[in-house]
């Protein structure tokens, strides 16, 4: 499974990263939006798509919420799941993001048991 974890904190990227790997998942990492597309075409160039992408909404440049109507306007991403993974807490925020076609949410700060279970959620780890 590939993982590509969008973050503008290298901190929080670490942290994903920790994560994903100690369920044996390939992680990919981006900085900002415009080198994660970078990053999802490459991978759909080489025939190894990114199967979840963890979003973060605030970031420099084009924002999370932009990157994930982006990627839901191309039919390519279906199959990839998308969890926004950020630090905005309001409703409305969360009804934004899941109109905008993420599969799920979760808010800042994180503990690895809280990516675990939305990982069980989404049908991603037993």
């Amino acid at each position: 499974m590939r993982v590509l974890i969008v973050d503008d904190s290298k901190p929080m990227r670490m942290l994903l990263k920790y994560i994903i790997e100690a369920h044996s998942f390939t992680p990919f990492e981006a900085p900002d939006a415009e080198q994660a597309l970078t990053v999802f075409n490459r991978q759909l160039e080489k025939g190894d798509p990114i199967n979840l992408a963890l979003v973060d909404w605030e970031m420099p440049g084009m924002d999370g919420l932009t990157l994930v109507q982006h990627l839901r306007s191309d039919r390519q991403f279906d199959p990839m799941k998308i969890m926004m993974v950020t630090t905005r807490n309001s409703l409305s925020d969360v009804m934004a993001a899941m109109k905008a076609g993420a599969d799920d949410y979760l808010m800042k700060p994180i503990e690895e048991e809280m990516i675990d279970e939305k990982l069980r959620i989404m049908g991603m780890i037993a």
